[in-house]
């Protein structure tokens, strides 16, 4: 099958990717031994774009 199009959403209007990115964070941190709560996750990243998470 051919793709014609495809549709980012990175603004969370079609779907809320926001808990799905707070556990890819946390796996991620865990893989180089960093252990943090999905609480935390959010607070120092939500709603925040990806150069304001960068300087944390």
């Amino acid at each position: 099958m051919k793709i014609s199009s495809v549709i980012f959403d990175m603004d969370g209007v079609m779907i809320d990717s926001e808990p799905h990115w707070a556990k890819a964070q946390i796996h991620a941190l865990a893989n180089v031994d960093i252990q943090i709560t999905i609480q935390t996750c959010e607070q120092l990243t939500r709603g925040k774009r990806i150069d304001e998470m960068a300087s944390i």
